[in-house]
């Protein structure tokens, strides 16, 4: 019988996130709670991801439509109508190019997020740990193509 071969690396894309044509995958996160945009960016680059942009909700809020990455992990932890606005405009534009949302909440505000999320299949994760969002990023790995 004979022995597979395999290629270790030590180099920092020994992990990295790729897409079918071995391109580096590269998230979006939004967040306007500073320690958890650290968190989230260390999650990222944890699960082989290399990270487009970090920033706070307030980019969506203002101004035209930013390119996104092929993941966007969103932290929404209360609404407003402009919040939800931007919502459900993150969420066409997601389900229009084919972008995963991984959107996190708390329990208070989930029914309003549920609401702006009807298109794109979003992840919506409540009051999340970090084992459930790196989950949540992983999961998004397993329906890469």
């Amino acid at each position: 019988m004979a022995q597979a071969q395999y290629a270790f690396s030590d180099g920092e894309d020994a992990l990295a996130a790729n897409d079918a044509a071995g391109l580096p995958l590269a998230p979006s996160s939004f967040a306007d709670r500073a320690h958890l945009r650290g968190t989230m960016r260390d999650e990222a680059r944890a699960a082989g991801f290399c990270l487009a942009s970090c920033d706070g909700l307030d980019v969506l809020l203002e101004g035209e439509a930013r390119p996104l990455g092929e993941v966007v992990v969103l932290d929404c932890p209360q609404v407003s109508g402009a919040t939800l606005a931007a919502l459900s405009r993150l969420d066409l534009r997601a389900a229009h190019c084919g972008a995963q949302l991984i959107v996190s909440t708390r329990l208070e505000v989930l029914d309003d997020v549920f609401a702006c999320l009807d298109q794109s299949g979003a992840q919506i994760l409540v009051e999340p740990s970090r084992a459930e969002r790196v989950i949540a990023l992983g999961r998004v790995l397993g329906q890469l193509p």
